[in-house]
């Protein structure tokens, strides 16, 4: 009957850890990308390029005396993203983009995150998430041990099933709220882009 407790506590623990590896990475993403790792291009001609694309996009988003710095990735992916005040964009984007307009929707996303406070609300989403894991985790163990105690199959049972339960709704939670932010980031972006007279496409 142990073994059964024995895994759901285990299965609480992974989504627990999960979680606050998730808090994690959240907080490091203020760290630089250069103390990451991340591998920087430095090009003069193409940085100046790119700030000029978004520098009507920054005065748009209420962003254009707030000195975000832009940082190219030697990555091939088609990709962009924020941490604190750095906008990072990968030369896969830049390399693959058919037209400046899609680097321009992309900047436009991104500055969407960021004039948004996206990432300190993400930080703040995950420490809730974290909380209502641990309290779900407890109260699972909890019950466990009482219908341990007791005999009582089913209190053990519903234990086990808040102690998992919990972690799950909270990773859930996480993973909407960060969808709902991608969707806000889209909808500044169209805003972004229509006050600038520019398109995305």
């Amino acid at each position: 009957m142990l073994s059964r407790p024995r895994s759901t506590i285990a299965r609480a623990a992974r989504v627990f850890a999960t979680i606050s590896l998730a808090a994690a990475v959240a907080v490091a993403g203020s760290v630089t990308a250069f103390a990451q790792g991340v591998p920087v291009v430095r090009d003069a001609e193409i940085e100046a390029l790119v700030r000029d694309y978004a520098r009507p996009i920054f005065k748009a988003a209420g962003l254009a005396n707030d000195g975000i710095d832009i940082v190219l990735v030697n990555d091939s992916s088609f990709n962009a993203f924020v941490t604190g005040r750095r906008l990072f964009i990968n030369t896969g984007a830049l390399m693959t983009a058919e037209t400046p307009n899609e680097i321009i929707g992309v900047i436009a996303h991104e500055a969407g995150h960021i004039a948004g406070g996206h990432q300190q609300k993400l930080r703040e989403q995950l420490e809730r998430a974290k909380t209502m894991a641990i309290i779900a985790t407890l109260l699972g163990a909890g019950a466990m041990v009482a219908g341990a105690t007791t005999n009582s199959g089913g209190l053990a049972g519903a234990g086990m099933g808040v102690a998992a339960g919990g972690g799950e709704m909270a990773q859930r939670s996480i993973l909407a709220y960060q969808r709902t932010e991608e969707i806000t980031a889209d909808r500044s972006a169209i805003t972004y882009l229509n006050a600038t007279g520019q398109s995305g496409m």
